[in-house]
């Protein structure tokens, strides 16, 4: 019965990233950056958690996740940075991963509650955001021709992601599933698929515009903690949703009047 719900699970991630990936695709920066920066792993992941772990469980690794949220930070100024510059795939990607391991290792360090974990976000993402406000330009990508194998490998890696917190999370404690639940997947996918084809400074675009979005994953992470510690994890869930999708939007209206 575990193998038959963790099939039809991941397959329903599957879904959600394969039709994310095809507007993503065939948008300028800004637009993919929209679509990447869905909780279309963390998400789906933490209702799998949900379906096994009581709420306790749940607020404690929502917690985990609200701190660890600011490691897309430094991973989208090291891949940016190197990729800005003419980095190949290999040293950029690798710069991106080392710089959120990093990240995630510093805020394990620390035990952290719901007021200094918010002040974090707020600092770390208002700093990146003014630092890099010149990079959010990008140009629409030129139309690229699909491989067989784009779609399906972008849907393994979240899909992936997804299985390893269920399976991870039967052996370790809240803390560490959370900042797993965060693993920037779907933005890992695009690079390894788009690098090549669209140039290190169009997806570092797309990063740094997507690093902004996902501020407003905060909000989700802290009404889903807060409702957790009363017991109402899908009521938390929920109404949690509504704050990213708002965030994004504003920054979308907010981009088409600069646009006008």
């Amino acid at each position: 019965m575990f193998i038959v719900s963790l099939i039809l699970k991941a397959l329903t991630t599957a879904i959600i990233v394969v039709v994310a990936s095809l507007v993503a695709e065939r948008s300028r920066p800004f637009i993919a950056a929209l679509v990447l920066a869905l909780p279309v792993s963390t998400g789906p992941a933490y209702v799998l958690l949900a379906l096994d772990h009581d709420a306790a469980f749940i607020a404690n690794a929502a917690l985990s996740s609200l701190a660890g949220n600011v490691a897309i930070v430094p991973a989208a100024l090291a891949y940016a940075f190197l990729a800005r510059r003419g980095a190949r795939l290999v040293p950029a990607y690798a710069g991106m991963l080392a710089a959120w391991l990093a990240a995630v290792l510093a805020v394990r360090a620390f035990e952290w509650t719901i007021v200094p974990a918010l002040v974090l976000n707020l600092v770390v993402f208002v700093a990146a955001g003014a630092l890099t406000w010149s990079w959010r330009r990008g140009e629409r990508p030129p139309p690229v021709r699909r491989q067989w194998y784009d779609v399906p490998m972008r849907a393994l890696i979240v899909v992936s992601v997804v299985v390893g917190v269920i399976l991870v999370s039967e052996r370790v404690g809240p803390a560490a599933t959370g900042i797993a639940a965060l693993f920037p997947a779907s933005f890992s996918s695009f690079i390894l698929l788009m690098h090549r084809r669209l140039g290190g400074a169009a997806v570092a675009a797309a990063f740094i515009n997507g690093m902004t979005m996902i501020f407003g994953f905060t909000g989700y992470l802290l009404v889903m903690h807060l409702f957790a510690l009363q017991g109402q994890v899908w009521t938390g869930m929920i109404l949690g949703l509504a704050i990213p999708l708002c965030w994004s939007a504003l920054l979308l209206a907010l981009n088409r009047i600069r646009a006008s």
